[in-house]
C-alpha cells in the first residue's frame, strides 16, 4: 500500500438523471425480483426519494422506462400496504431495542454428542464482566495490555527533546507477524474508563444479543486503533498501511475523544453503535481502506485519508466527510455523501441505495433466559438472509437472528503437538468429525496446521474463527476449507487461511482430498467439476472477513498455491474479503533486508517468491462481493466467469515484482471473461508500483463487448503509486489520465 492522492477525472452516469429507487431485472436465479418478508419481520424504509427529481428511472427486461415520482410514490403505497409495511424510519429500528424479546436457542437433535456449554476456553480467549469500580477498570485494562501493539516512549527512541506536535509514546508495528492469537470478549453492561488498544490477531466481541447491550462509556478512547510508528515513519504522523489483521464487533461506545479506528485490509468494525465521532485516519498517515459494517455513528464520521473505503448497511446520524480516492456506500442510510464519479480532486462516491440481498455475519454471544437475562450459557447467532427494504440500514438488535445452543457447537482449540505434521493430523481428524456429525465449528484463537481440508457437508452449517484464528494449507495442493457442491445456506466466516510449502503435490488428480482438476488452492466452494451446482438463492452460502494470504510470516519464500480463492456454486455472497500475496515477508534468523530502505524489517518479495497466479476466480452465476480486495498475485488478480456478478467495492495493488512478461501476457487488475454476458461493478480501485521493472500494461479491466453483453462498471479508476512503468488505460483501452492522480472511465452497460 502506499501514500494517499487526490482524483482525476470522468463522467458522470447515474448521478446526472438521479438516483435509482428501484430496479427490476429478471434474470436467472431470482436477481432483481421483490421478494415479500417474512410475515414477522418489520422491515426498515428509509428516505429513498430525490425530491429535486422528479424522475426515475426502472430497467424492465433491458429497457430503460422513465417515470415520474408522483406515479411511483402511488406505487410504492401500495406496495407498503399489501406487504404491511410500518410507517417507520431508521430510527426506530436502532433506538428501540425493546421491541426484540429474549429467544429461546433452537437445538437440532443431529447426535446424542453433546458439546459441554459454557465451553472449556483456551488461554488465548479472555472474558471480562463490567467494572464495578476504577481499581477493577484497571485490572481489565491491565490483563489486555499484553494482547496490544508494543509501546514506545520517546524518552526510550532519543536522547533529544520531545519535539512540538510529537507523542510522547506511540504504538509500534512488531507484532506484524507475531503467532500469538487473542478473542477479548465482553459480557453484557457498562464497562466504565475503560481504554484499550486493539493489536494485531486481536478480536474484540461483545457477548450481547443487541449492540448495546455491552457499552463503554465514561472513557477517553474506549476499543481504538490509532496510527503506528509516530516517531520513525513520516513523525509525527505514523502509519496506517500496515495496520492489518484485527478486528471489534457487537458493541456500543461513548469515548469523549471521539472513536479512532486508523487500519487498513483485514480489520473490520462490525456491528458497533458510535455515540461520537468516528476517525478512520489520523493526522497525516497513510491509510489504504477498510470495512465498516452494520453500524450506528452518532457523530460525524471522518474518512481522512483513506485511499479506499466500503461502509456496508450504516447509518449516518452526521455527516460523512473527506476520503482521498474512492467511497462505497452500499445499504446505508441518513447524512450520506452526494454521490460524484469523482472528477474534480475529490473522492468518487458510489452509493447503492437499495442492495439485492445482504447477510450478516454470524457471532457468538451469552444465552438469555425467557425474562431477557444473561446466564454463562452460549450460544451461536446467525443472522438470516435479507432482500428488498430490509436489506437496508443496521440490524444491531438481531430479532430475526437464528439462536443455536452451543450443545451443538464444537469449539476449536489448535493441537499442542509441537511437531507440525502431527499437529495438522489431530487438527483435520477432530475438526473434521465435528463437521460430520453436523455441528457447527468455533475456532478459537490460534494457528491451526491442516492434513486435510476441513469440508462442509451438511446444509446451514456454520464454521466461524474468533480472534484471527489461521488455517494453514495442507502441503498436497488442497485447500484449507472446502464446502460441498449442492450445500445451500452455508457460512464461513472470521478465519485467516494461509499457504504452506507444497512439498507433496502430484502431476495427476492426486488424492481424494485434492481439487479434482489438479489446481491448488486455499478455499473452494464447490468443485470444478459439478456444473450444475446452481445453489439457493433463498439460502445461499455466504463468506464473511475472510483474509487470505501467501507468504508474509513464514519466512520460507517458497510457500506457493494456483489460486486463492474459487468460487464454483451459483449463490454465493462475499463480504469483506482480502486476498494477498504477500509483498513483504518475515526475516529469517540472522537474515538482511533486501530493501532496507524501504523497510528495515521484512524481506521485500521479488520475482518467483510467494507464487500464486490469481487472488479469485468465480464460475458460479448470481455471486455477490460486497468489500473484495485482491492484490500482488503473479497473473490475472480476479478472474470472473459466471453470469450475473455483483461487486460493490474492489480494491486492487498489482505485483511489485513481476517482469515485462506480466504486460506481454495481458495480465490485468480485474478480468470479466470473454462468455460473460451480464455484470455488475462499481467502486473499483487498481493501483500500480512496478518496483523491479519498467512493466507498461495496457488496461486495468477487461470485460467482453457483444450486441447482447451487458457490462456495467461505474466509477473505475487507476493510480500509479510509485517507481515505473504505469497502467496506461482503466478500462478495455480506454480512459487515459495524468499518472500519479486517479483517471477513470465508466462502462455503463444496459442490465
Amino acid at each position: 500500500m502506499d501514500e494517499a492522492g487526490a482524483a482525476g477525472s470522468s463522467r458522470a452516469i447515474d448521478e446526472d438523471i438521479g438516483s435509482v429507487l428501484v430496479e427490476l431485472v429478471p434474470t436467472s436465479g431470482g436477481r432483481g425480483k421483490f421478494s415479500q418478508t417474512d410475515k414477522n419481520h418489520q422491515p426498515t424504509h428509509p428516505h429513498l426519494f430525490d425530491e429535486k427529481n422528479p424522475m426515475m428511472i426502472v430497467s424492465i427486461r433491458g429497457r430503460v422506462i422513465y417515470i415520474c415520482w408522483f406515479s411511483v410514490v402511488f406505487l410504492i403505497s401500495i406496495l407498503f400496504c399489501v406487504h404491511g409495511f410500518a410507517d417507520q424510519n431508521i430510527h426506530s429500528t436502532v433506538e428501540s431495542p425493546s421491541t426484540c424479546t429474549a429467544q429461546t436457542p433452537r437445538i437440532k437433535t443431529m447426535s446424542a454428542n453433546d458439546e459441554p456449554n459454557p465451553p472449556v476456553w483456551p488461554d488465548s480467549v479472555m472474558i471480562f464482566s463490567p467494572p464495578a469500580n476504577a481499581g477493577e477498570a484497571k485490572q481489565i485494562m491491565d490483563r489486555i495490555q499484553p494482547t496490544q501493539d508494543p509501546i514506545l516512549k520517546w524518552e526510550d527512541f532519543s536522547d533529544n527533546p520531545l519535539p512540538d506536535g510529537y507523542p510522547k509514546e506511540t504504538f509500534m508495528s512488531s507484532n506484524h507477524f507475531a503467532e500469538e492469537r487473542w478473542a477479548l470478549l465482553f459480557t453484557p453492561g457498562d464497562y466504565k474508563g475503560v481504554d484499550f488498544e486493539i493489536g494485531y490477531y486481536v478480536q474484540m466481541l461483545g457477548l450481547g444479543s443487541k449492540a448495546d447491550d455491552v457499552t463503554f462509556v465514561e472513557c477517553k478512547k474506549g476499543p481504538f486503533i490509532p496510527a503506528l510508528e509516530k516517531f520513525t515513519v513520516r513523525p509525527p504522523n505514523g502509519l496506517g498501511l500496515d495496520t492489518f489483521w484485527r478486528s471489534a464487533e457487537n458493541f456500543a461506545t461513548a469515548p469523549s475523544d471521539g472513536m479512532k479506528w486508523v487500519v487498513s485490509q483485514a480489520a473490520p468494525l462490525r456491528r458497533v453503535h458510535v455515540h461520537s465521532n468516528l476517525h478512520l485516519s489520523e493526522r497525516d498517515a497513510y491509510v489504504s481502506g477498510g470495512v465498516l459494517a452494520n453500524a450506528v455513528v452518532e457523530g460525524t464520521t471522518d474518512f481522512g485519508g483513506q485511499q479506499q473505503w466500503i461502509s456496508k448497511n450504516v447509518h449516518f446520524k452526521q455527516k460523512a466527510v473527506n476520503g482521498a480516492w474512492s467511497l462505497v456506500f452500499v445499504g446505508c442510510t441518513g447524512d450520506l455523501p452526494k454521490a460524484s464519479n469523482g472528477i474534480v480532486k475529490s473522492p468518487s462516491v458510489t452509493i447503492d441505495k437499495l442492495p439485492q440481498i445482504r447477510v450478516e455475519k454470524p457471532f457468538i454471544a451469552l444465552e438469555q433466559d425467557t425474562n431477557g437475562a444473561y446466564n454463562d450459557r452460549f450460544v451461536l447467532r446467525v443472522p438470516p438472509m435479507t432482500k428488498g427494504f430490509d436489506a437496508v440500514g443496521p440490524d444491531l438488535n438481531g430479532c430475526q437472528d437464528d439462536v443455536r445452543s452451543f450443545t451443538r457447537v464444537k469449539l476449536g482449540v489448535p493441537s499442542s503437538e509441537s511437531d507440525h505434521v502431527l499437529a495438522a493430523k489431530e487438527n483435520s481428524e477432530l475438526l473434521q468429525a465435528a463437521l460430520d456429525e453436523g455441528k457447527d465449528l468455533v475456532l478459537s484463537p490460534g494457528i491451526y496446521f491442516l492434513l486435510e481440508p476441513l469440508v462442509l457437508r451438511k446444509p446451514h452449517q456454520v464454521l466461524l474463527g474468533i480472534g484471527l484464528a489461521t488455517l494453514v494449507a495442507p502441503k498436497n495442493g488442497s485447500p484449507c476449507v472446502r464446502v460441498e457442491s449442492k450445500t445451500p445456506g452455508v457460512r464461513v466466516a472470521g478465519i485467516m487461511l494461509e499457504a504452506s510449502v507444497q512439498d507433496k503435490r502430484k502431476d495427476d488428480n492426486g488424492s481424494a482430498t485434492q481439487n479434482v482438476d489438479g489446481i491448488a488452492s486455499l478455499f473452494e466452494w464447490g468443485s470444478p467439476d459439478v456444473t450444475d451446482d446452481n445453489g439457493d438463492p433463498d439460502f445461499p452460502g455466504v463468506l464473511t472477513d475472510i483474509f487470505v494470504r501467501v507468504g508474509g510470516s513464514n519466512p520460507d519464500h517458497s510457500v506457493s498455491t494456483d489460486v486463492m480463492v474459487r468460487i464454483h456454486s451459483s449463490n454465493v455472497v462475499g463480504d469483506n474479503l482480502w486476498l494477498w500475496r504477500a509483498d513483504h515477508v518475515k526475516l529469517r534468523d540472522g537474515e538482511l533486508p533486501n530493501f532496507p530502505h524501504i523497510s528495515p524489517h521484512y524481506w521485500q518479495v521479488v520475482k518467483d517468491e510467494c507464487k500464486v497466479k490469481n487472488g479469485l476466480v468465480v464460475n458460479g452465476h448470481n455471486v455477490t462481493m460486497h468489500g473484495l480486495f485482491v492484490e500482488h498475485t503473479e497473473e490475472t488478480q480476479t478472474i470472473w466467469k459466471g453470469n450475473d456478478g455483483i461487486v460493490r467495492f474492489y480494491q486492487c495493488e498489482l505485483p511489485y515484482d513481476v517482469s515485462l512478461d506480466f504486460a506481454d501476457n495481458g495480465f490485468v487488475g480485474y478480468k470479466i471473461h470473454e462468455d460473460v454476458v451480464r455484470h455488475d461493478a462499481q467502486g473499483l480501485g487498481i493501483y500500480s508500483n512496478f518496483r523491479d521493472y519498467n512493466v507498461e500494461t495496457r488496461t486495468a479491466i477487461e470485460h467482453p463487448i457483444g450486441d447482447n453483453v451487458a457490462i456495467k462498471i461505474k466509477n473505475p479508476f487507476t493510480v500509479k503509486l510509485d517507481n515505473q512503468g504505469m497502467i496506461r488505460t482503466v478500462v478495455n483501452g480506454m480512459g487515459p489520465g495524468p499518472q500519479g492522480f486517479p483517471f477513470r472511465h465508466d462502462v455503463d452497460g444496459e442490465l
